[in-house]
């Protein structure tokens, strides 16, 4: 039973056209039968009809349909009960043109939950048996005329077996014998069902209405039951009653016989020829000839009104060949499992002119990985990239310029050891491996590091220090040196032919490159006792001192002599008198001032601040040497002396630094301070690929939005058909998807293997491309997510903003 208590529908509520197509209606209707809603066009029948059907939503008022207020259910709940529970027959047909008779009915009894073959097409058989088409089942439906149309139209709404069937104007756009065809079917189902039946033809609906509703402007102004016994005066346009033609002639001559029969007294000449199996006829021109292919009918007969025998014999089985116990219920036609595979069939059936336009997918997707590749090489910044020092260092400011803090630093548990200064120097590499390189050298920079630190599992090649003047060089460094070609001369072409060589620092002892090791950071590993002498003579700071007034007797002395640890003193010396310096401060000078001060006495020479202490004196067989010869501390002093800073090496560098904090210690993490250097150096640049990457990528998409929405919008039709006859909105949504998905498939995954190739061979010409650029398998995924995500919300934002419409306005679009 459906049952409607003060509806109103109003058209641009609120706006200066607003139109009340509904004006407070209530009616109750019957369980079966046909009932009709006549008016004048423009009165709102075809609204309210769509309101009732749930095509359309009310402004104000009730509806019931089985005792349910479809009126406050959202409107995938309004599907539900229409799907499962009304048929549609529309005017203007509604079918997918583009599928086949078969298809066309058939997913009404999918969306209901049937699935059986075999169910499917004896069903739908038989239901285009009843309505005469079933020889037309594997044609597509855009290749029917009106009446044929109309009558798969038909069986699609009765072929779920629905309660109730909402026909508009059915026979609005069909001749008149089509029009008694339809209405016979129509009928015929109207026994046991409930159809509401909206047209404009009076005589019709008196001859096969049960129940007739009249309205006018909104309104329902005379309801009544009707006497359908009567008879039906509506003669075919393709039958002609020889009886009731008032002129009528004949002509016989031999076995030749000739009747005519005209509608009225007429002069004509009409020349007739008989010819084999031919019948030739000359008007001239004056009239029309019609034979009997234009499915005219010539009854020898008086027209007679029909009554209820012209439909009587009809006969319809509701459940003929659905299961024993079958309910219907909406099912989802679209998913996972079958997305895909629809959206493939959809595609593979545009046109060629769509097929073409997909090309710019293809170039969109090349210039999106394009993008992506740029930004993300540029925003992946690796430690081997900026890094300038080893990572677990920790710079601390030393204003004092003295050792206590580094004392009371080095206690702390969470390090490992400090080192006076910055750890970063220059070291040579000789390569005078032939006669023409004799005094050819690199300088490499590194970060100096203690063995102690280093990893067995960091080592790649060649083996850990067992001497304090072996070394192990960071991988990092000879790649730099590598990638320079700085070794070509003497044929240093691999990290492994590093190992053996030498690495010289002035005044000291060569050392030797024993092992290569991967710490992502340009560090050269030393042995401890090496630290002081390394920093000290490669940093070049023993060159100057400080000179002030000493105790007169030194003041002459020489003051451009160099400090000299005595440890590292070779046997080219010798104690003349006196001893070698054993303690901090203690010196031994050249016996040339053996004259000029005695032993016992300072100089005037400072080092960290305290003048140094003359113990002894010393020979040398090179003639004029004046190095001052003194303990390490002394030089470990004197470094420290004239250093701002320290560095403290922790393995972990970030509890350190809270540490020190915590102490009022001003420190920086050195890979945090590097890091953020680098950064900055590459801003601009950053920026720059970011503005063009972002360019590169909006125009790619929206050529993808532009070509998406137009694809959608060639479809309005379809959508609306596919919700008027009660697809969800998220089978809709999951069409598009499908088809989203496959178009983005077919089209980005050659675009960006195409420009995976070609920057693959770009970035081989230099190092500068390959840090602009990163091209691997994981950013061509995730320039296909960012394109599939883009199509998707790109292609389904019309959906969205159609599907946020009700069926009667997706139908009723009329810019499409």
């Amino acid at each position: 039973m459906i049952k409607l208590d003060r509806v109103n529908k109003y058209f641009n509520k609120g706006k200066a056209n607003q139109i009340h197509v509904i004006d407070n209606t209530s009616m109750t209707l019957p369980d079966k039968g046909i009932v009709c809603l006549l008016g004048p066009s423009g009165c709102g029948k075809t609204t309210l009809l769509n309101c009732i059907g749930g095509l359309d939503k009310v402004n104000s008022g009730k509806i019931w349909i089985d005792n349910q207020l479809i009126t406050r259910f959202s409107s995938n709940k309004i599907d539900t009960i229409r799907n499962a529970r009304i048929g549609y027959i529309f005017q203007n047909f509604n079918l997918l043109d583009d599928r086949t008779v078969f298809e066309n009915v058939a997913i009404a009894l999918r969306m209901v939950g049937i699935r059986d073959r075999t169910v499917i097409n004896n069903r739908v058989r038989y239901c285009l048996e009843k309505v005469g088409i079933d020889q037309y089942r594997n044609k597509l439906a855009g290749s029917l005329s009106g009446g044929q149309r109309q009558r798969v139209a038909i069986a699609r709404a009765i072929v779920k077996n629905p309660r109730i069937i909402i026909a508009d104007e059915p026979t609005g756009n069909l001749d008149s014998g089509n029009t008694l065809e339809i209405m016979n079917i129509i009928k015929t189902i109207s026994r046991e069902r409930l159809v509401i039946l909206v047209t404009h033809e009076r005589n019709i609906a008196e001859f096969y209405s049960d129940h007739v509703a009249e309205m006018k402007d909104g309104r329902i102004v005379k309801a009544y039951n009707n006497d359908s016994s009567r008879y039906l005066d509506y003669q075919l346009e393709n039958k002609i009653y020889l009886q009731d033609m008032p002129v009528r002639s004949e002509f016989a001559k031999d076995d030749l016989k000739v009747s005519v029969y005209s509608d009225e007294e007429r002069q004509a000449e009409i020349k007739v020829v008989l010819r084999g199996n031919n019948l030739y006829i000359d008007t001239g021109g004056r009239l029309n000839v019609v034979d009997e292919t234009a499915n005219i009918e010539m009854i020898d007969g008086h027209y007679t009104a029909m009554d209820e025998s012209y439909f009587e014999d009809k006969d319809f089985n509701y459940t003929a060949y659905l299961p024993a116990k079958y309910k219907a219920k909406y099912t989802s036609i679209y998913k996972l499992s079958n997305m895909l595979s629809s959206g493939w069939k959809t595609v593979k059936n545009f046109k060629k002119v769509r097929k073409f336009l997909m090309v710019g997918f293809v170039f969109a997707a090349m210039f999106a990985f394009l993008a992506v590749s740029n930004v993300l090489g540029i925003l992946d910044v690796k430690p081997v990239d900026y890094r300038t020092t080893n990572g677990k260092y920790l710079t601390i400011a030393n204003p004092e310029k003295t050792d206590a803090l580094l004392e009371v630093v080095e206690g702390l548990d969470s390090v490992t050891y400090v080192m006076p200064g910055e750890t970063k120097i220059s070291i040579s590499l000789p390569m005078d491996d032939y006669l023409q390189t004799s005094y050819a050298s690199e300088d490499l920079t590194v970060s100096l590091a203690l063995s102690e630190v280093l990893k067995q599992d960091e080592l790649v090649a060649g083996k850990m220090p067992d001497d304090p003047h072996d070394v192990v060089i960071d991988k990092s460094i000879i790649d730099e040196f590598l990638r320079e070609g700085l070794g070509n001369a003497v044929g240093l072409d691999t990290p492994e032919e590093f190992i053996g060589r030498r690495l010289s620092v002035p005044n000291l002892e060569d050392y030797r490159i024993c092992g290569i090791c991967e710490t992502e950071s340009p560090s050269l590993f030393i042995d401890a006792s090496q630290m002081i002498y390394i920093l000290s003579n490669a940093n070049d700071v023993n060159d100057e001192f400080a000179f002030d007034g000493g105790d007169g007797e030194a003041e002459d002395i020489i003051k451009s002599g160099k400090v000299k640890d005595i440890d590292l003193a070779t046997s080219e010396i010798k104690v003349k008198s006196g001893k070698a310096p054993e303690s901090i401060y203690e010196v031994m000078i050249s016996a040339d001032h053996e004259e000029e001060i005695e032993i016992g006495k300072t100089l005037s020479v400072k080092v960290a601040g305290h003048k140094l202490k003359l113990v002894g004196f010393y020979t040398s067989d090179n003639a004029g040497e004046d190095t001052y010869y003194v303990h390490a501390d002394t030089i470990r002093a004197d470094y420290i002396g004239k250093q701002k800073n320290f560095s403290a090496y922790a393995e972990n560098p970030q509890q350190l630094k809270a540490i020190l904090d915590s102490e009022n210690l001003p420190s920086k993490i050195n890979d945090e301070r590097d890091r953020r250097a680098y950064i900055h150096q590459r801003k601009d640049q950053l920026t720059s690929a970011i503005v063009v990457a972002a360019i590169i990528m909006l125009i790619s998409l929206i050529e993808m939005f532009l070509m998406l929405r137009s694809s959608f919008l060639s479809r309005i039709k379809e959508v609306g058909t596919l919700r008027a006859i009660g697809l969800k909105k998220k089978d809709i949504y999951r069409m598009f998807t499908g088809e989203i998905l496959v178009i983005t498939f077919i089209t980005a995954i050659p675009g960006i293997l195409i420009m995976y190739f070609v920057l693959t061979q770009i970035t081989k010409i230099t190092y500068y491309l390959q840090g602009l650029y990163i091209v691997n398998p994981f950013v061509a995924l995730a320039t296909l997510g960012v394109i599939v995500a883009f199509n998707l919300l790109a292609g389904l934002i019309p959906v969205y903003m159609t599907m946020r419409k009700t069926p009667a306005q997706i139908l009723a679009r009329t810019d499409i």
